[in-house]
């Protein structure tokens, strides 16, 4: 391949740091972008403190093949206005950015979230599936909406190669995230009667993905994921024989509710469809042009756990607060009735 140059938005992510070390010998300049800085970084690297959403990216963009948007709020936060305007204003600016200075190359990580969990999935979902995000779920509603622009954005520049990276769940050192604790957790979090199967793809697996889109044209989009996935039962078995209560699904419906309006939680309910019903993935369109997993989901798993945020005492202490919630609900209430009598 010949040499070429990469921007980067959301460099100093766990998957942005992980790709720049991985690009010396393949481009011969990488720009980072970031509101955070990355620390030591090689000569060929150049950063800037930038927010996305709000800077001027065409000087910045000048002289770049290929852009990789990695900028994003992947969790859900309570003013989901700003989310959008990091999440989709600013993919629609870098885009207008990347068609004034000719980039020839998109790369964006999205989610399998996208696809929504829902008891009628197809078990592995395809690319060729329709996204159905769950109703309420911020991170795949608007990591959908990003993959609608970029599609629309492409047909308008058919010149771009677009490509869109759906990623499983992704673990490993370094990694910490909403679905990650709850799913790798230990123990995880788990809803009673419900035992949708699990899959999870390590963090190196998808910076191999990255480096192989920014080596090869690969238009289109790819799900990637380890091979095959685990039984909620085979992925309990992995974790640390610790106690891993299932958990009714009202009881935690109503929980999760009064943590998430109070601000005393960031889990927010509308994230339960994915807790009890399956979003797995095939990753055959990837391999098919030339990546191969080096983790299995077991592999991935065990690695992850150590790094893993515990999951137990986050529902214990929403349990505590929920049933503060109610107390105090209660007393307002009856409060309330004393001074209408």
């Amino acid at each position: 391949m010949e040499m070429t140059s990469v921007a980067i938005t959301g460099v100093s992510g766990f998957l942005g740091h992980r790709l720049v070390s991985r690009l010396e010998g393949i481009a011969d300049r990488v720009v980072g972008l970031d509101v955070h800085d990355i620390g030591p970084h090689s000569a060929n690297v150049t950063f800037h403190r930038v927010d996305v959403a709000s800077a001027d990216l065409k000087p910045l963009l000048e002289g770049i093949d290929v852009v990789v948007h990695l900028a994003a709020i992947p969790d859900p936060i309570p003013d989901e206005a700003l989310m959008a305007h990091v999440n989709i204003e600013g993919t629609r600016r870098l885009l207008d950015a990347a068609s004034a200075v000719g980039v020839r190359k998109v790369i964006r990580v999205s989610s399998a979230n996208v696809y929504g969990a829902w008891p009628n999935n197809a078990v592995p979902l395809t690319e060729d599936a329709p996204l159905r995000p769950n109703p309420g779920f911020a991170p795949a509603i608007q990591g959908a909406e990003v993959e609608r622009l970029l599609a629309e954005w492409n047909e308008d520049h058919p010149s771009v190669s677009v490509t869109t990276l759906r990623v499983a769940t992704v673990v490993g050192a370094g990694v910490d995230h909403l679905s990650a604790r709850l799913l790798a957790g230990h123990p995880p979090l788990r809803i009673r009667g419900a035992a949708p199967p699990v899959q999870f793809v390590h963090v190196d697996d998808v910076v191999t993905a990255l480096v192989a889109a920014v080596s090869e044209d690969l238009p289109g989009v790819f799900n990637v994921a380890a091979d095959s996935w685990l039984s909620s039962e085979d992925a309990l078995a992995l974790m640390p024989k610790r106690v891993a209560f299932p958990v009714p699904e009202q009881f935690a419906e109503r929980a999760l509710q009064a943590t998430w309006a109070t601000g005393f939680g960031d889990v927010p309910p509308s994230i339960l469809p994915y807790l009890e019903h399956p979003w797995v993935v095939a990753n055959d369109r990837l391999k098919a042009a030339g990546w191969s997993p080096s983790y299995t989901n077991e592999e991935a798993l065990i690695a992850a756990v150590p790094a893993t945020p515990d999951a137990s005492s986050t529902l214990v202490r929403y349990a505590a607060i929920a049933g503060g919630a109610v107390v105090a609900g209660a007393a307002i209430g009856w409060l309330t009735r004393g001074r209408r009598h």
